[in-house]
């Protein structure tokens, strides 16, 4: 039976578009990044990796001038990855420039926004954990 369940689950998760291992009764999840990376004139990009029930991950993009506006996380902590481009982070006030290779840790509590000062695309692996609320986890 639980090979079966296993093809069952196999197959549906190829369906979506990932990739699954079995490693000793729990399933690893493997996501490729390049299809997330996805830039808008209109706003930034928001496209979800993975949404689970301890962890919420996501790609940011951003085109040149586009911003992401001031927010909190609740109680959840965030761990931020520049990717490509550069920009600037604004944490409960204080600006920092970012860069391609830049990791930031923040607390939930901590008013944050980021905005896209250069001259290229822009994008960031975001973590989020514990998961937040369902608001954080709808794609833009």
């Amino acid at each position: 039976m639980p090979d079966k369940l296993y093809q069952v689950i196999y197959k549906l998760v190829i369906a979506l578009n990932c990739k699954v291992l079995r490693n000793k009764e729990e399933i690893m999840k493997i996501e490729n990044l390049s299809s997330k990376i996805v830039y808008s004139d209109k706003t930034f990009t928001k496209r979800v990796v993975f949404n689970e029930d301890k962890v919420l991950n996501f790609i940011l993009n951003m085109m040149p001038g586009q911003a992401l506006p001031p927010h909190t996380h609740e109680s959840s902590d965030l761990v931020l990855h520049i990717l490509s481009g550069n920009g600037e982070v604004t944490v409960d006030g204080i600006n920092q420039t970012v860069s391609e290779g830049d990791v930031l840790y923040l607390k939930g509590e901590e008013v944050f926004s980021m905005k896209n000062t250069g001259d290229k695309n822009m994008s960031a692996f975001v973590i989020i954990t514990p998961n937040p609320s369902a608001i954080y986890s709808k794609e833009v």
